[in-house]
Formats: C-alpha cells, sequence, structure tokens
C-alpha cells in the first residue's frame, strides 16, 4: 500500500497558513462546536486503502502528484471534457488533455493503477502515465474487503425521512462487534462524543489528546482517513459500536455537491463521501445519526447528512444515487460500483493522510 510522502513545510509555511485559518476562524464556526446540544432529534443545521502517493501542497496553486487507480471516466458537464473517479480520492476531477484521457482509459480499463499530475485547487488533472513495475507492485499491496453491506437506490426528493432514519428500518440494530454497546444512550453523550472528537481539529492549536490531529479544516478529500479514524476514537475510547456510511453519485451525471459553509462557503464537489454512523436512542426510538464535523457542528440525521450533498446552488446535478452501510473495518472504495472496500487496519494510510491533509484548507 502506497504513503503519502507530504513532508511538514518550513516554519514560514506554517506561519502562512496559520493567518489563513485564524481569519477564516474568526468570522465563522470552527472546529469547536459552539451550539448547544439539541434537546430533540429534531436538530437545526449548523451554518457551518490505498492512499495516493502525493507531493505538493494544498496552501499553493501547484500541481500535486498521485499514484491512484481509475474508478470511472465520463462525459463532463460542458460536453467537451471529461471527468473522472479515483478510489483512493473523493473529489471528482475534470481532464481536457487528450492524451491524459487516453491513459487514465487506459489505466481503467487494465484495472492498473496510473500516476496523475492534478491541481487540487481547480480539481483539473493535467497529466496520466502507467506505472513502474515497483509502483504497481506497491500499489497493487492493498488488501480488499468483499461485504455487501446494505446498500440501497436513493431518492432524497422522496425518501421518508422516518424510515431512513430509523436504526431498526435501515436493518443495523443488531449489527455490531463483539464487546461493544450498539447503542449511545442519548444525545447529550452523543454531544460529548461529538464535542471530543472536533476537539481533535487540526485547525485547532492542539495539544490533541491522539497521536494524529483530524483535518476537519479540509473537505475537499480525505473522508475516508478522517471517518476511520473518527471509529477509532469511539470504539476504542467509547466503546460505542459503529458503521460507515457511504454516499455514492455513481450514475450518470450525479454528483455530490456541497458548500463548505463552516470554512468560507465555497462548493465541493465528490464523487463518493464517508462518516461514521451510530445508533443514538431518542424519546422517539433509535435513530441513525452520523458524526461529520467536516460539515456540522453537531451530530445529525442520516436525512440530513445525505440532503446537505446535494446542494443545487453548487451543481445542476447534485443527486446522492445510493448508500452503503458497511463495517467500520471498511476504509475506501476498491470500484465504481461502491460494493468493495480497501481496508486500512494499521491505520497506517489513516495517519499518512491526515498528517498530509494537516495543514491544508478547503476554501481559498
Amino acid at each position: 500500500m502506497s504513503k503519502f510522502t507530504l513532508r511538514r513545510k518550513a516554519a514560514t509555511t506554517v506561519a502562512a497558513y496559520a493567518i489563513a485559518v485564524a481569519g477564516i476562524l474568526a468570522s465563522i464556526n470552527s472546529c469547536n462546536k459552539s451550539a448547544p446540544a439539541p434537546a430533540t432529534p429534531k436538530e437545526t443545521i449548523a451554518q457551518t486503502t490505498k492512499t495516493p502517493l502525493l507531493t505538493g501542497s494544498r496552501l499553493s496553486s501547484s500541481d500535486e502528484s498521485a499514484i491512484v487507480t481509475v474508478a470511472n471516466i465520463r462525459r463532463a458537464e460542458d460536453g467537451r471534457s471529461s471527468e473522472v473517479a479515483f478510489c483512493e480520492l473523493a473529489e471528482l476531477f475534470t481532464v481536457t488533455d487528450a492524451a491524459a484521457v487516453a491513459k487514465l482509459e487506459n489505466g481503467l480499463a487494465a484495472k492498473a493503477g496510473v500516476k496523475i499530475t492534478f491541481n487540487a485547487w481547480t480539481g483539473i488533472v493535467k497529466a496520466a502515465e502507467p506505472l513502474t513495475k515497483q509502483e504497481s507492485a506497491a500499489h497493487s499491496a492493498a488488501p480488499v474487503l468483499s461485504t455487501p453491506g446494505i446498500v440501497r437506490s436513493v431518492d432524497m426528493a422522496h425518501v421518508n425521512p422516518d424510515e431512513i432514519n430509523s436504526a431498526d428500518a435501515l436493518g443495523i440494530m443488531d449489527k455490531t462487534s463483539a464487546g461493544l454497546t450498539n447503542i449511545i444512550p442519548d444525545l447529550a453523550t452523543a454531544n460529548l462524543m461529538f464535542d471530543y472528537i472536533t476537539h481533535q481539529c487540526c485547525a485547532l492549536p492542539g495539544p490533541y489528546a491522539i497521536d494524529q490531529c483530524i483535518s476537519f479544516q479540509y473537505c475537499q478529500d480525505g473522508c475516508y482517513a478522517r471517518a476511520h479514524k473518527m471509529c477509532y476514537i469511539i470504539n476504542k475510547k467509547y466503546n460505542y459500536a459503529t458503521h460507515k456510511i457511504f454516499s455514492f453519485a455513481n450514475s450518470g451525471s450525479d454528483r455530490l455537491s456541497v458548500k463548505a459553509l463552516k470554512w468560507g462557503g465555497c462548493c465541493v464537489t465528490w464523487w463518493y463521501h464517508v462518516a461514521p454512523l451510530v445508533n443514538v436512542n431518542t424519546p422517539t426510538g433509535v435513530k441513525a445519526y452520523v458524526f461529520d464535523p467536516a460539515m456540522f457542528d453537531q451530530p445529525v440525521l442520516l436525512s440530513t447528512w445525505l440532503h446537505f450533498q446535494e446542494n443545487p446552488a453548487c451543481s445542476s446535478t447534485a443527486n446522492v444515487t445510493m448508500i452503503n452501510i458497511q463495517p467500520t473495518a471498511s476504509y475506501s472504495p476498491s470500484g465504481y460500483s461502491g460494493l468493495t472496500f480497501n481496508t486500512d487496519p494499521t491505520y497506517s494510510s489513516t495517519n499518512s493522510t491526515l498528517s498530509s491533509y494537516s495543514m491544508r484548507i478547503t476554501c481559498p
């Protein structure tokens, strides 16, 4: 499994990052949860694998390189360029260079990794090259988890919130790991856990209570690593069970589009997203709640989390195609179908991803 090789910048770069983050956090909600916990489960929205081998910095407009697996290539909305999804990156990219498209298509057909040069600010892939034998051997060594999970096609415009938010209706009430408590007793407890997790945000000065801060302030990518680390905390520190909720936009021209209200208000586009899913006891029954501090300031119901990814102000084709509730071990999708997943049992990819994204910000 390949690992991030991005190194921590010099002191001047860190200082520039701190100034940029301070400006954002001074005017909007930060990683710190500022609003009180809701009294009822009807909460309001807070206004707010394989790891690719990356080089470069999100603090500048410089290009980066990554070793990735092509999940899908499709025609872009403009009809002239192509859009490409990579298994290791949640961000959806655009490709205009014909030679790069051809090499990506070869990689997709051969189910082989490719090395790409891209700009994360613009979401554009500029070049693609086949891997060397050594790169290919390292890239294909990641373990894959084949589990059907709980897969559902969704139509959020007509979804029944009572059904999609019900842990029992989703079929996750009795599916948990041995030795873990399956139901969090109340929202107050869930909020305390959420508070602890948000205080591990890399945008905050620390010290952190865990070995690696979590890059909530960079929601352009890395949801797979954030989710894996959050599940570890919920399982190990609090002894509560978790699932992973994966949302996909893997049909037609669908895309997941959100407005990063916590980090400056720019639009972020993904082909998939993932976060921890937990069962919380409420006055109206056990509900499915999502922990996603990159998007919200509190745990939110599953329906709220999904609706937030269909922002029409960011894309006319914003649509959640399907969801897949996976065991905690699933890390990132290993194919466009969203049915098989890479794993990270040692948390090596998780920690290297979070470290590499620790100094990045979402909006320019």
